[in-house]
């Protein structure tokens, strides 16, 4: 697991203990805690992205099946699924909810407000309605702000840089992911101002992934920059496989 990442998620433990603080003396306390994920989990250490969490509770004293108790739900990448497995999670009363990306961190805010929600990482929470600042998040959210619009510009740079005379260029997102649709608008806008025509591929399912690589063939693409969500994350043997056949730069 690379540094980043486990940055990502040290801060994420440390944002999700803050809700437990002011009641962290009560001995004997079971806690639970609903993890909602978008994509596939491996249970549980295994997984790259959520054992770093199960293993970070531990560290500050939560330990599961002792004084922790960790309710998982994954939509396996299905985002229409995330409204009922939150309301799962609601209904089984935990005492807090943590999850990654916009689709369910919205997921979760529309289930309860007053359930403490623990967001792992998005973009422009404050744009989305999640809180109403970053300094102050007011209601039932807090947790991580990520800086993906500035990544994709990076991405779009990193590809100019190496790719000659490059003057079109794909997007790849997953269309039901409304944070995925706003970084499209930002590569869209900064290609333009260097000249370069973008095309958008929607793929919310592995066969819409196959499907959109055969059409970026098809419009003569020069490289792809792949706006990532849980579901694309999940997919990335299939699109770093793909990118591979059709010998097609790509920035992720």
């Amino acid at each position: 697991m690379n540094n980043r990442r486990k940055l990502v998620m040290a801060l994420g433990v440390a944002a999700m203990a803050a809700p437990f603080a002011s009641l962290a003396q009560q001995h004997g306390k079971v806690w639970r805690v609903g993890f909602l994920a978008s994509r596939h989990v491996d249970f549980l250490d295994s997984d790259s992205y959520y054992g770093p969490f199960r293993q970070g509770m531990h560290e500050l004293g939560y330990v599961d099946g002792k004084n922790l108790v960790i309710e998982w739900r994954s939509a396996e990448g299905s985002n229409d699924r995330l409204p009922a497995l939150a309301t799962e999670l609601v209904n089984l009363k935990v005492d807090v909810i943590v999850t990654v990306g916009a689709p369910g961190i919205g997921a979760a805010q529309t289930a309860t407000t007053t359930i403490p929600i623990v967001m792992g990482g998005t973009s422009d929470p404050v744009g989305f309605g999640f809180v109403k600042s970053l300094g102050r998040p007011a209601g039932n959210i807090t947790g991580l702000s990520n800086m993906a619009g500035d990544v994709r510009l990076k991405q779009l740079e990193m590809l100019l840089a190496i790719v000659p005379n490059l003057s079109r260029v794909v997007v790849l997102v997953n269309p039901s992911n409304t944070a995925s649709i706003k970084n499209l608008e930002i590569v869209q806008a900064a290609a333009h101002k260097r000249g370069v025509k973008t095309f958008r591929a929607d793929a919310g399912t592995p066969d819409e992934i196959d499907n959109a690589f055969s059409w970026m063939r098809r419009q003569n693409a020069g490289a792809l920059i792949v706006v990532l969500d849980q579901f694309l994350l999940q997919q990335k043997s299939q699109i770093a496989a793909l990118t591979t056949k059709y010998r097609l730069p790509c920035a992720t």
